[in-house]
């Protein structure tokens, strides 16, 4: 009997891509560390192995995790591969490019697919990690918690189910 994933509203998986020095490994932590903060479960994975590294992204989505991926641009068919595969399970996926300044881009570094968003390389470091907030609370996979600090954002989640008792 053929078994389907069922599709997952809770979970994300945001693909970091940059070159070594663009500072996506430290954007990753430090965007993990705001949500933390906030009491999200958030896991960062840094990509040795993109394909395997996207299978394990899937599954913590599809299971209510943020899960933030580093990666270089080297092999660009393995973001392809992860987002197809996010596709096919109906979990979310959000492709991002840090983009480095421009007279460190050489042409090889270049994508061949246009990504979901691109973190402008005149972004200070510091201003990076709420930059890539407001993109996942505007693309509603954070909301904003109304009575509590709005600088805290939330993932939205599904109110937990009791078991019947069984008399």
């Amino acid at each position: 009997m053929p078994m389907y994933a069922k599709p997952c509203a809770c979970g994300v998986t945001v693909w970091l891509t940059g070159s070594p020095g663009d500072g996506a490994v430290p954007l990753a932590h430090a965007l993990a560390d705001l949500l933390r903060s906030a009491g999200q479960q958030v896991a960062v994975l840094e990509a040795k192995e993109p394909r395997r590294a996207g299978l394990t992204a899937e599954v913590l989505a599809r299971n209510g995790m943020l899960v933030l991926v580093t990666c270089t641009p080297d092999h660009p068919q393995d973001c392809d591969t992860a987002r197809k595969r996010h596709g096919k399970s109906g979990t979310q996926f959000l492709d991002i490019r840090v983009a480095p300044p421009p007279s460190d881009t050489p042409k090889a570094d270049l994508p061949p697919h246009a990504p979901d968003f691109v973190v402008p390389a005149d972004t200070p470091e510091t201003e990076r990690p709420a930059l890539l907030l407001e993109l996942l609370t505007e693309r509603r996979f954070l909301v904003r918690r109304p009575l509590e600090n709005h600088s805290q954002p939330s993932v939205p989640r599904e109110p937990r189910r009791t078991p019947r008792s069984w008399t």
